[in-house]
Parts: C-alpha cells; structure tokens; sequence
C-alpha cells in the first residue's frame, strides 16, 4: 500500500465529485479525499464535504480552498465544476508553493475554453474543426447563410447545457441572440452513416452519437493518454457509452499537439459529433475530469492516478492501458453506477 495522496475535490456532490470519487474508489492508491460543497452533502463513500462558500463568491470561495490546501499537505486540486476551475486558475500561482497542482492549467487556455467566443481558437492551426462559432449578431447571420438553420444559442460563459436555445430563422436568432452574452454556432447533425441501433431516431436535437475524448497532458506536455467513447445522454448526463478506438478516428496525436501549443497540462475534455466525410467536428472543450472519470478509471483509465503522479509527484506514469473498443455499457443506474455489458458491436444483446 502506498503512503496516503490527498485530493481535494470542490464542488463534491456534483456528477464530477461523484465520478472522481468513484476513481479514487478503484485506485490501488490510498487516497484522502476531501470534498468541499456550498450544499449539505456527502461524497459517495459517505464522507461528509466540507461547507464551502459558493463559487460565484470568488474571494471567498478560493480563500476557503486555499487554506485546506494548506492544511492538507501536497495535493491535486479537483475543481467539480467549469466555473470553479475558472477561478481556481486565478490562483493556481499561490497553490503551487503549497504542493498542490490543479488537474488543468494555464490559467489562460483554462479561460480560454470556458469563453465559448475564444474556445475554437484552441485548435487553431491544427487540422481539427470546431462547430462554426459566431460571437457577434452579424457574424451569426452569416453563419446561418453558410450552413443554414437551426442554429444553437449559447450563453458564452455557460456550461451544462443551461440557457441553450434554437434559433429557426432570421428573426428568431435576432429576437434570442444577446450581443456580449450569447454565442450562435451551428447544430452538428447525427449523420446516417453513423447511427447505432440504440440511437433515439427522428430527433436531430437528442444528446446521441456525441464523442468525448479526454485527453491527459503533463506539466511539460507529456502525452499521459487518451480515453475516446461515443455517449448518448438524458438531461445532459451520459446514459450509453460505447468505447471507440481513438487511433482510427485519427485525431490523438494532432488534439495533443494542438492543446499543447495553447500550453495546455493536465486533463482536457472534446466533444464534438462525426461529419459526413467521417472526421470529428468539435462543439466543445473543457478544461477538467468528467462525469465519465469514474467509468474510466473502472475500464483501466484512471486519469487521477495518472494526474496525481504527473502534476505533483512529478514523474511519469506508466502507460494507460488501451480500453477494449466496441463495448456499450448502460450507466443509468443509480449515482451513474456501471450497468451490464449490452453489446459489443455486430453482436446480439447479451
């Protein structure tokens, strides 16, 4: 057994609280997580998180994770949401001589991708393609002219999903488009080619057939592995999930490069759809661990093993072992508990 590894985890009753617990639950590590949360709550091994100032108090909320950090000692710092790690950033200079490392950084790219206006300029210079992403009321019309409509309404500091809209038409993206609050970026359509007999048909705006590759880096741009599953979710919370093979979507190497030209370390996050001419488009980049850590880390990918030993303890981990592509798994169960086995592809229910 190795010596106890603290991690600190904001917003701990939350999907990402839960899901890193559960790699924590599964690490041959002997893990100390403390959990902080602005509402009564317990972690999903029943410790309780500590109270916590909510995070639209700055000062407040990152003075109180300051301090813990203090007192716990060298530590990877969690942040459970997208609007903690924006904060989190900003102080990432003062918990660096404590020992602790965030599981994201720097603080720019970390901004950079929660600025839905400045996100595509991530993959900027690489061959990789966000959704067309307007930030002005002009240039969102000019975007319905390119590639028509519905067009999503997004706030551009939003997350979640929260205040998304559909735009049908001129008028309508100009009655529901904010100017300095809002983003307009063009709906990736689930193309035929790529359904799956459990797709929901005949709902272009169903959460089905969305890739998500969670790329790790380290502090000096080491490539720590990738983990890519194609995810049909409910509400925003995955429901399917179905290992894909990252090499055959071609996109690993040139994501990694891309990323860390902006300097980004730590764990990143790409969503996006496949095209019709079968290559990723992205809709979407964040800057954390996911909702999906816990299933990962259960299938032999547990990036905050692999975040802990990079970002504090400063050495490289060994590789990731490869997760086995083709398997769908049902995790809409319980606290997003994994399900059976429902198939591998080509292959009957078993």
């Amino acid at each position: 057994m190795t010596a106890p590894r603290t991690v600190v985890l904001t917003s701990a009753a939350g999907g990402v609280g839960t899901a890193v617990q559960q790699a924590a639950d599964v690490s041959a590590h002997a893990y100390t997580v403390i959990g902080l949360s602005s509402e009564p709550a317990h972690l999903l091994s029943g410790a309780p998180a500590l109270a916590c100032p909510p995070t639209r108090d700055r000062v407040r909320f990152s003075e109180r994770v300051l301090a813990l950090v203090e007192r716990a000692g060298p530590c990877l710092v969690v942040p459970g949401r997208d609007e903690d790690a924006v904060v989190l950033c900003e102080r990432a200079a003062e918990l660096a001589p404590l020992g602790a490392s965030l599981t994201s950084g720097p603080g720019p790219a970390v901004r950079q991708a929660y600025d839905k206006a400045l996100t595509p300029a991530l993959l900027a210079g690489s061959a990789l393609s966000m959704a067309r992403t307007a930030a002005t009321l002009p240039d969102a019309l000019a975007v319905a002219e390119q590639v028509g409509y519905p067009l999503l309404i997004k706030p551009r500091r939003g997350n979640a999903s929260r205040g998304v809209r559909l735009a049908h038409g001129n008028g309508e993206l100009r009655r529901l488009f904010v100017p300095l609050q809002d983003v307009a970026q063009e709906l990736l359509p689930l193309v035929p080619d790529d359904r799956r007999p459990w797709d929901h048909h005949g709902d272009e705006r169903a959460q089905v057939g969305e890739y998500s590759l969670q790329f790790l880096i380290g502090p000096a741009g080491d490539d720590l592995g990738c983990f890519a599953s194609r995810n049909n979710l409910s509400g925003g919370t995955p429901r399917l999930v179905e290992v894909v093979d990252a090499r055959t979507l071609g996109i690993g190497t040139r994501a990694h490069e891309a990323l860390t030209r902006s300097g980004a370390w730590g764990a990143w996050n790409l969503q996006g759809r496949l095209a019709p001419c079968g290559t990723l488009r992205f809709f979407e980049i964040n800057a954390r661990p996911t909702g999906l850590t816990g299933l990962r880390a259960r299938l032999g990918f547990n990036e905050l093993d692999r975040l802990y030993e990079a970002c504090v303890l400063r050495r490289l981990p060994p590789p990731a072992r490869p997760p086995v592509p083709g398997q769908v798994i049902d995790i809409s169960g319980p606290q997003g508990d994994a399900g059976p086995l429902l198939r591998r592809r080509g292959e009957e229910t078993s």
